[in-house]
């Protein structure tokens, strides 16, 4: 039970800098108001600003740990493997590292460099840090969950009226040199993807899943297709075959399409939510 929960999907914050502003503040007021580690018995004059010095170092351990770190190792951070375990360790990092941050900022000011006082620190920071972080991720997560639920219900409720009936025509995809091409009919074509300077075209064949690799840019491919309305981009990286999809799921990370033979689940892109729920509409 546990470890399926763990393994649940976790969508990663969309806006980064307000949480990071959020907690910074947070505990720069925290300190202020509770005045911890003797700050009580300091000058009035620099008591405020010492405070908020917290808040500073703890804004900078964040600039590293939500921007800069997910920025040189991107592949750590992927949002469709992203869970509930990787959100839960990746927490206690950063509240590891905010403690460290402020260990040192208040060590470099008093000569504090013991470890008496680094697990002190430590303490406090879990205790003082781990409130805004669990509500706000809390919320976040239940907010996104309600409203990518909806979504999916909305989209289901479109599909459920769908026409079966539809008349064949036939595809043809060219490459940037203007001279390699695939052609095939759109009744086979699932869906598209984008992979570098090159597309990949996912299709049946003899009932069999099959794809292949195309010279071109999907901005080039949504031109190529335009004129086909049951071809929709529902994300940066992918356009879709809407009369393939078999039903459209929500969890917390966003909207993802169940294709007709294919396990492969094709995420749904926020800004391209509503032209996908449109085509289906308008289609159906």
């Amino acid at each position: 039970m546990i470890k399926q929960y763990l393994g649940q999907p976790y969508p990663q914050s969309g806006n980064k800098w307000k949480l990071n502003i959020t907690i910074s503040l947070f505990i720069g007021l925290f300190m202020l108001i509770f005045q911890p580690f003797g700050i009580s018995g300091s000058n009035n004059l620099y008591k405020a600003a010492f405070c908020f010095g917290y808040g500073f170092v703890t804004f900078v351990i964040l600039l590293i740990n939500l921007h800069l770190i997910p920025f040189f190792f991107p592949s750590l951070f992927e949002n469709k493997r992203w869970t509930v375990k990787k959100q839960i360790v990746w927490l206690v990092f950063i509240i590891f590292s905010i403690g460290l941050g402020n260990f040192v900022y208040t060590s470099v000011l008093f000569s504090f460099w013991n470890l008496h006082y680094f697990l002190l620190f430590q303490v406090y920071t879990s205790i003082v840090g781990i409130i805004p972080i669990v509500v706000l991720t809390i919320i976040q997560q239940n907010a996104l969950l309600a409203q990518n639920l909806k979504s999916a219900q909305e989209f289901n409720s479109s599909l459920n009226r769908k026409n079966e009936a539809r008349g064949d025509e036939r595809v043809c995809l060219t490459a940037d040199n203007e001279k390699d091409r695939f052609e095939i009919e759109l009744s086979h074509l699932l869906y598209i993807e984008s992979t570098g300077n090159y597309i990949e075209i996912f299709y049946t064949k003899e009932e069999k899943l099959k794809s292949t690799l195309l010279r071109s840019t999907l901005k080039r491919t949504e031109l190529q297709l335009e004129h086909y309305p049951s071809m929709q981009k529902c994300h940066r990286a992918f356009v879709v075959n809407i009369d393939k999809i078999i039903q459209v799921k929500g969890n917390s990370q966003g909207l993802r399409l169940d294709l007709n033979d294919t396990e492969t689940e094709i995420p749904v892109s926020r800004n391209f939510s509503k032209n996908l729920k449109d085509r289906i509409i308008s289609r159906f």
